[in-house]
């Protein structure tokens, strides 16, 4: 029994410390996080409130975290944050609860968490102002798309949506007249923020576009979105012809209806005149003139420093070509061509010198010897010159190229 006692006293200082602590954690403040367990359409309202509650009351409100993330639109209503009281073990705890507007812009899920709450509350002891970091409790908000609506680019679901077209300007344009075209997006049910650019990029070689700013406004009605965007471009005319601004057409799903609709503008026909001519001015005259001379200055400079050069590479040029095998080639074919005997001999030692292997001029050889007997024999003796089989001859001559060509000097450096 003494033992007994003795363990009970070396052990209650730790129980003592315990209970403190449980003491101590059950008095803490208390955050608590709310929201829908439903999936969340794109576009629309999820409330979340975030409830704080502590054992005494708070000298200073809480700081709440602000919830917000990529694709995720934050709205506070009206007296978003109120005074609560809850019972809590059996004792009123007072609080502060703050009501969140949550659009999401983008399916997904949306996680909240690590955030924490910093309250301020005094002390159940002492009853000075205590400060402490609570975490949020970890929640998601899920946000989808109606199937229906799941082929839509850029996705816009609302539960109105309309176009209305402002021309400034004639349709009857001169060169530097100016139009300007002003696209108003209404709609309800949603964020402006979900509606596209208006107005495509330009690309007409007939106007020089000047876009500005879009402007939004946006309205709320019992947590219910509505607004505006407002897309102006002016168009400044460049030259004459025929052309357009594009037709406007948005598809868009309707949460009334369940299906696509579609928002529509017809397209704009312009009229432009060409420019009219206008005589140049001294200046200009002044200018052109002082251009052409700089570009003559130019020009016969740039000859008289490359003309030696030139002269040179075409001299070089001609005296290989002179001394190539190519030009043996040549001379032989025209000679052959015109039934020239002695310029056919003369050139067939010229390719034979330039790289052609004898043993491939045997047959032209023979035949221009048959040619040669046919015309200085006796007339008795004399057969007809076949030039057409040394043509043949020729040919086979040019399908058996010398692989390597031998080059001589000029004739006459």
């Amino acid at each position: 029994m003494r033992y007994l006692s003795l363990l009970i006293f070396i052990m209650l200082p730790d129980w003592s410390w315990a209970q403190e602590a449980q003491v101590e954690n059950s008095m803490a403040p208390q955050v608590t996080i709310e929201a829908p367990e439903d999936d969340t359409t794109v576009g629309q309202a999820a409330i979340v409130r975030i409830k704080v509650l502590v054992p005494t009351f708070m000298p200073s409100p809480p700081v709440f975290p602000s919830l917000e993330q990529e694709n995720l639109l934050v709205r506070l209503p009206e007296r978003a944050s109120g005074p609560i009281s809850e019972s809590v073990n059996g004792e009123t705890w007072s609080g502060v609860q703050r009501s969140y507007r949550l659009y999401p812009l983008a399916s997904g899920v949306f996680d909240f968490g690590p955030q924490e709450v910093l309250v301020t509350y005094a002390d159940p002891e002492t009853n000075e102002p205590k400060q402490v970091s609570v975490p949020l409790p970890a929640t998601t908000l899920t946000a989808t798309v109606p199937d229906a609506a799941r082929s839509l680019d850029p996705l816009i679901i609302a539960n109105g949506f309309e176009l209305a077209q402002e021309i400034e300007g004639e349709t009857d344009m001169n060169a530097g007249d100016a139009i300007t075209r002003r696209l108003t997006a209404k709609i309800t049910g949603t964020s402006p923020i979900m509606i596209p650019a208006l107005l495509p990029e330009a690309s007409d070689p007939l106007l020089q576009p000047y876009p500005k700013e879009p402007r939004f406004t946006e309205t709320e009605d019992r947590g219910i979105l509505s607004g505006q965007r407002v897309d102006e471009t002016v168009y400044v005319a460049r030259e004459g012809g025929q052309t357009q601004l594009p037709a406007i057409s948005i598809n868009w799903y309707s949460l009334k209806s369940g299906e696509i609709e579609t928002a529509e503008l017809d397209a704009v026909q312009l009229t432009l005149a060409a420019p009219k001519w206008k005589p140049p001015t001294p200046e200009t005259l002044i200018y052109a003139v002082f251009l052409l001379g700089a570009f003559s200055v130019l020009s016969w400079g740039a000859v008289h420093l490359t003309r030696p050069r030139y002269q040179a590479w075409r001299n070089d040029r001609r005296t290989r070509y002179l001394t190539s095998y190519e030009f043996a080639l040549n001379q032989l074919h025209a000679s052959l061509k015109n039934q020239d005997l002695s310029g056919s001999y003369t050139a067939l030692e010229m390719c034979k010198t330039r790289g052609q292997k004898p043993k491939d001029l045997v047959n032209l050889e023979a035949t221009l010897t048959q040619i040669g007997a046919s015309r200085y024999a006796p007339d008795n003796h004399k057969t007809h010159a076949d030039w057409t089989k040394a043509l043949l001859a020729f040919k086979a001559i040019k399908t058996r190229r010398p692989g390597t060509l031998a080059m001589l000097p000029p004739l006459n450096p």
